[in-house]
């Protein structure tokens, strides 16, 4: 399904951070222009979730979810578990900056990331496209053109 214009800035940001939770994979190849070292790489990281990501996770939970909750049961259900996944990216950020064994936690926080934002694309995004009508998209879209990313 096309993306709805109102939700193609949240697919936009998600990029950027598909790119930061790869480069935190064990797995992951070398990126040109980003770091390969696992400092480097935790630096990378953090500069991109105070950036990017923090802002984003805000957003969703104060803007978004709120608009959509009551749209439908699945909508629901689904928000309760991004939002859990929301405080376990934040915990594995704060872990990430103090623990010994990062690379565990880093391969961890980047699985996670990448399935909490793949979720967001194929399941809540095709959720609300099919059970929010316009008037709530327009609020939708207004919403992410005052949020200044």
């Amino acid at each position: 399904m096309k993306r709805h214009e109102a939700l193609i800035p949240f697919s936009k940001e998600h990029h950027e951070i598909l790119v930061m939770a790869q480069l935190l994979k064990v797995d992951a190849p070398d990126y040109p222009k980003l770091p390969n070292d696992i400092l480097g790489k935790i630096k990378y990281a953090v500069s991109v979730y105070s950036s990017i990501l923090k802002p984003h996770i805000d957003f969703e939970e104060e803007e978004l979810f709120p608009l959509i909750s009551g749209v439908s049961e699945e909508i629901d259900q689904l928000i309760y578990m991004l939002q859990d996944d929301h405080t376990e990216i934040e915990n594995l950020f704060q872990k990430i900056q103090g623990e010994a064994n990062q690379a565990w936690l880093m391969d961890e926080l980047g699985k996670l990331i990448e399935q909490h934002v793949r979720q967001e694309e194929r399941e809540l995004f095709e959720l609300i496209q099919k059970h929010a009508d316009e008037p709530l998209l327009h609020k939708i879209a207004l919403s992410t053109t005052a949020f200044k990313h």
